[in-house]
């Protein structure tokens, strides 16, 4: 075998190999996490409860506002107000805020026309709420979410009984299409390999700190003492979700994340623009300041998901597979990790067993996002989101990725 042959066999087992103990790290993060997730069980709120204001931004929302003002508003806590931040919307949404403000008096409509300069646009919402807010506490929470009427009584109750200054929630994601029973159990396999829910709530882990931006409620004291959202790492984030929950844990404030099956649905992406626009927001909220990680961390999910593929077709071609018999057993075993990862993610968002097969096109289609999302960074084009680009975000303007 010449020389230059062996050396890509030895490389190609090395990068196997390593395939291997990503995916073994990786199932065990999962079941970790899965472990570490509580959900908020009934509890006696103090009398009087304390008051809630009830933050939601929108911007041309018209299909999801009625049902999620619905539920809002008809949560069963005794003392609340509903503040919807209109966010220049163009379509039908301030025609239906205002009737369902004639309905409620409970709720409270204000509408933001002009964006500051250094502001991503949810992140300014949400402040531009909490600057109006009558509560000792304030429940971020987004339109396209659900929400059961004993949610709040639940969170509220928790929040308090275990001292938190910052309660979040994994909601029950609805996955409709193949863009999104692809590509969003890939954020959750992908976190988990950093972060889990005991780790967010352990004082011993003071950088390991994450939000669910569906559902952020913190205590009123604390938001006001951090910054909030108006935070100078959070305010151009379009990642505003995360980069609260770091500010809270760095300067010393309680968090946790619960399970919200049952509490909170929500659907976020049927179409795969909608999914590949919204993930590469995500992305590029985190990464773009880090580009060589993000190309790096692309074609390591592009190789991890199809090498197995390859290197298990070309040692069942006729004579073979004793020559790579080694390549062949590491291969298969990546790619059983693989598709159990994803099963086991996959359960959490009441995904049949039968998708995780797909494994090995999801990792590479995240990787093709990946490298998206830094073509976007490195020309300086930024990323889209409802009509409006992010910020240009940089290592001083933004919290560090850990």
């Amino acid at each position: 075998m010449p020389k230059v042959t062996r050396l890509l066999s030895a490389l190609r087992t090395l990068l196997l190999s390593a395939s291997v103990l990503v995916g073994l790290w990786q199932d065990y993060r999962i079941q970790k996490a899965i472990r570490e997730t509580a959900t908020p069980r009934p509890r006696r709120l103090p009398q009087p409860a304390p008051r809630v204001s009830i933050i939601l931004p929108v911007r041309n929302e018209e299909e999801n506002i009625d049902g999620c003002l619905a539920s809002l508003l008809g949560q069963d806590y005794p003392d609340f107000e509903v503040i919807v931040v209109d966010d220049g919307s163009t379509d039908a949404t301030p025609a239906r805020l205002a009737t369902w403000q004639q309905r409620d008096s409970r709720l409270r409509v204000t509408r933001v026309d002009e964006l500051p300069p250094g502001w991503a646009g949810k992140a300014h919402a949400l402040h531009t709420g909490a600057t109006l807010a009558s509560g000792d506490w304030l429940l971020f929470t987004d339109a396209d979410t659900r929400h059961a009427p004993q949610t709040l009584r639940l969170m509220v109750s928790h929040a308090i009984a275990h001292r938190l200054d910052l309660l979040s929630m994994f909601t029950e994601m609805q996955i409709i299409g193949l863009a999104a029973r692809l590509l969003t159990p890939m954020t959750g396999l992908l976190l988990t390999i950093l972060i889990t829910p005991g780790e967010i709530r352990s004082a011993a882990h003071p950088r390991q700190a994450f939000a669910f931006g569906q559902y952020i409620l913190v205590r009123r004291e604390a938001y006001e003492a951090t910054g909030g959202f108006a935070a100078p790492e959070v305010r151009a984030s379009f990642t505003e979700d995360m980069g609260i929950a770091q500010v809270f844990k760095r300067q010393g404030w309680r968090e946790d994340i619960v399970g919200g099956c049952g509490l909170v649905k929500n659907v976020q992406w049927t179409t795969w623009r909608s999914a590949w626009r919204g993930l590469r927001k995500g992305a590029y909220g985190k990464l773009a300041p880090y580009p060589l990680l993000g190309l790096v961390g692309g074609c390591f999910l592009i190789y991890y998901g199809l090498a197995p593929l390859l290197t298990l077709r070309e040692a069942l071609r006729p004579g073979r597979l004793r020559q790579e018999r080694l390549s062949a057993l590491l291969a298969l075993l990546a790619l059983c990790l693989q598709i159990d990862s994803k099963r086991r993610f996959g359960q959490a968002f009441g995904l049949p067993a039968r998708w995780a097969l797909l494994a090995p096109v999801a990792s590479t289609a995240f990787g093709m996002l990946l490298l998206d999302t830094m073509r976007l960074a490195l020309n300086g084009q930024g990323a889209d989101w409802k009509g409006r680009r992010a910020p240009r975000l940089t290592k001083t303007n933004m919290l560090p990725l850990l």
